[in-house]
């Protein structure tokens, strides 16, 4: 890999995904980030919303976190955190990570807009209510998944846990995890990475 990675994004935000998926497979990358950045015409030239993370390769350019660590795992030759096209580990990895955004990961954010909202907190009670229904119905799936297995995928730590992991802790984040101890235990093993990303 000849050409220059640049990441656009840092932090704990989804960028941060990114940062553990380059740094797990020992990849040179540049990172971008500054005040100001997200919503800026330079970042929006990369992202049709000006949002972060988003990467440039060369020409390439490319947003949205899964999609970015799967791709930097498909440009690193030998790498073994994402398995190849075709396989069914890679299906596997697909559903996980689906899975975790639109049945988990995606009320959390709605959760968290809503709280950037200047209005009454009974306003939004009830769609907070239902955020926290909803999305606990998604971690009870994971919270089943992991009671015998290590990682999302079995015994091996994947790029499957980075993506799906970010969201668990988030989880955490939002005190969502207090009756789900194979989840906190899958955190504990991931926050024992040399490399993690997460923040607590």
């Amino acid at each position: 890999m000849n050409e220059q990675i640049t990441i656009y994004g840092s932090g704990g935000n989804r960028a941060a995904r990114v940062a553990w998926t380059a740094d797990e497979l020992g990849l040179e990358v540049s990172y971008r980030h500054y005040d100001g950045m997200i919503g800026s015409d330079e970042l929006r030239r990369l992202h049709p919303q000006a949002k972060i993370p988003a990467m440039q390769v060369g020409d390439f350019v490319l947003f949205e976190s899964a999609p970015i660590c799967q791709h930097l795992c498909d440009i690193t030759p030998g790498q073994r955190l994402l398995a190849p096209q075709g396989a069914k580990e890679r299906s596997l990895h697909n559903q996980w990570v689906s899975f975790a955004q639109s049945e988990i990961e995606a009320y959390l954010w709605h959760s968290f807009q809503l709280g950037r909202l200047e209005i009454a907190k009974t306003e939004t009670a009830a769609a907070l209510a239902l955020n926290r229904q909803l999305s606990g119905a998604g971690l009870d799936v994971l919270e089943q998944h992991l009671t015998d297995q290590q990682f999302i995928l079995g015994e091996q730590f994947s790029l499957t846990d980075i993506i799906v992991g970010w969201t668990t802790n988030w989880s955490r984040k939002s005190g969502l995890l207090e009756s789900r101890p194979a989840l906190q235990s899958y955190l504990a093993r991931l926050f024992d990475r040399p490399h993690v990303a997460l923040t607590w």
